[in-house]
């Protein structure tokens, strides 16, 4: 057993022997130091994108939480829309009074016509004000406006309307201009003011390889003038709807359950894009519509006849920045509605929505891409940083392996003195800790710093995100930001120390199997 006046002399001698071989110590120290540095750096990146992901999962795509049949669940990925059903606002009921936020939805897919082309989307018949209040996508109207109750309207993710031409292209080249936006208008002074809404997108280059006519054709690209007003906006989408430009067809296939058989009714509806989203999640901006919900409950419609495939819920009050809680975990609320619909602490209610087909299921249970691309990125990154820290592990090992080598006569005369195998362990063990504790400092510092812009400024990626289709497993569109996380910082640097002293051992021990003899007279 080491006393502590044995430690504090250990201490000293280890903290002597890196003074000695000054270099040594710097170099192997910034060895550590770079390892900690990226490390923070990369993990806190993730972690800020991650949680940003998350947020807006939560705040434009599901909620806390969805009620759901179970079996629509277990395939929810094929949008079985027979599996729904009818009541909810019994559930929306009882939610109300127990604190919660809910709002309907009937999910659907289907082709979506416009005059210019098609293009397959997945529809979300929703309840206007209630899908607004609970979500935050409405507030992301980039023209046009958000759909009214009880019409055939539409809102289209930005990416949607502009493979169909529908609404306002923000970019587009100056023939498209000519010959298919401005004949759309009635007379000279629309056509000068729509003109007036463009200029010429400056700061392009030619591409590697780039045909001539390509590049002489991208110098007439245009785009929306950054300083346009919203009523110049609002002006333009008028001339454009008169038109008929915005005018679309739904081409769907209504599927009705029959007992065991599912009845599959083709339909064709007409509607009229009356707004276009462009959030900051992605998964709104893509091939993705909404349209009202108490529209399509007739013949002319989906014939719903009031059933819905899902009822997102989300608790009152709830700030977006923060991610939902225990009030809000499926456990919660499936208390909540059996209690309230079946009776607190009787048998019926804890099978009330068992008996009825339905169950409650976390955000994140909807969210596979989003995970999958999480975990792909954390492993990745994760071996990368796992690669440099080993590479320094090898840089500290291969230190102590030459101090070792090179006071081997200088150790034989310390045990010969009486000094134990434990003690001349300790020295060399506190000396290699000492190198990563002054990597881990300077790692943090480091890290911190080229950290903090990322915090507050972060990376803007809206470029090659729209050049990736928009959709790249990650919810996010534009500025990538980092986050603080004291565990993972003093974690780092903990590990980083601990780890420098313990790969130090195995060296160590090998030299000691020297007789004390044969050390005496190394050369």
């Amino acid at each position: 057993m080491i006393n502590l006046n044995t430690a504090v002399t250990l201490k000293k001698m280890a903290l002597r022997n890196l003074a000695r071989h000054k270099v040594k110590t710097l170099l192997t120290s910034a060895a550590v130091m770079v390892s900690v540095a990226l490390f923070i750096f990369v993990r806190s990146l993730l972690l800020g994108v991650g949680i940003d992901s998350r947020r807006n999962i939560v705040n434009y795509e599901t909620g806390a939480a969805k009620l759901q049949s179970e079996l629509y669940f277990q395939n929810k990925d094929e949008l079985p829309s027979y599996e729904n059903f009818a009541g909810w606002e019994d559930y929306a009921a009882a939610l109300d009074a127990a604190g919660y936020d809910s709002a309907p939805r009937y999910v659907f897919s289907g082709t979506l016509y416009s005059t210019s082309g098609s293009a397959p989307v997945m529809f979300n018949a929703v309840d206007p004000a209630r899908d607004a209040h609970l979500l935050r996508y409405a507030n992301w109207i980039e023209t046009g406006r958000y759909i009214a109750p009880g019409k055939f309207e539409l809102v289209l993710g930005a990416m949607a309307a502009e493979k169909l031409k529908v609404g306002i292209p923000a970019r587009l080249l100056q023939d498209e201009l000519e010959t298919g936006i401005l004949p759309l208008a009635a007379d000279d002074e629309e056509r000068g003011f729509i003109a007036s809404l463009y200029e010429t997108q400056a700061g392009l280059k030619r591409q590697f390889m780039q045909p001539e006519k390509e590049y002489e054709q991208q110098k007439t690209r245009l785009r929306l003038r950054r300083d346009i007003s919203p009523a110049e906006l609002s002006r333009c989408w008028d001339i454009l709807a008169r038109s008929g430009r915005n005018d679309v067809r739904i081409s769907t296939v209504i599927d009705i359950k029959e007992g065991t058989a599912v009845r599959h009714v083709n339909q064709l509806i007409d509607a009229v894009v009356v707004g276009v989203v462009n959030s900051p999640d992605p998964a709104t901006n893509t091939n993705i519509g909404y349209i009202p919900l108490d529209a399509l409950q007739d013949d002319a419609g989906m014939m719903l006849e009031g059933r819905v495939t899902e009822l997102l819920i989300r608790q009152k009050g709830a700030k977006d920045a923060v991610l939902p809680g225990a009030f809000e975990s499926p456990k919660a609320i499936s208390a909540v509605l059996n209690a309230a619909l079946g009776g607190a602490g009787s048998g019926a209610a804890r099978s009330v929505l068992e008996g009825s087909g339905l169950a409650v299921h976390g955000y994140l249970e909807y969210a596979d891409d989003f995970l999958g691309a999480e975990s792909m990125e954390n492993g990745s990154n994760t071996a990368l940083t796992g690669l440099l820290f080993l590479l320094s592990l090898l840089a500290i090992s291969g230190t102590m392996l030459m101090a070792i080598l090179e006071r081997t006569k200088e150790t034989g005369m310390m045990r010969a003195m009486g000094m134990t195998d434990s003690g001349v362990i300790a020295v060399y063990v506190l000396e290699a800790g000492f190198l990563g504790l002054a990597g881990s400092i300077l790692g943090i510092i480091v890290g911190c710093a080229i950290n903090l812009p990322m915090v507050e400024y972060g990376l803007d990626l809206s470029s090659m995100i729209g050049a990736m289709g928009g959709s790249w497993g990650f919810r996010i569109t534009g500025v990538m930001r980092s986050t603080w996380s004291a565990g993972l910082i003093a974690g780092t640097g903990i590990t980083a120390t601990a780890l420098s002293a313990l790969v130090s051992i195995l060296p160590i021990r090998r030299a000691l199997r020297m007789e004390i003899t044969q050390s005496l007279r190394f050369e």
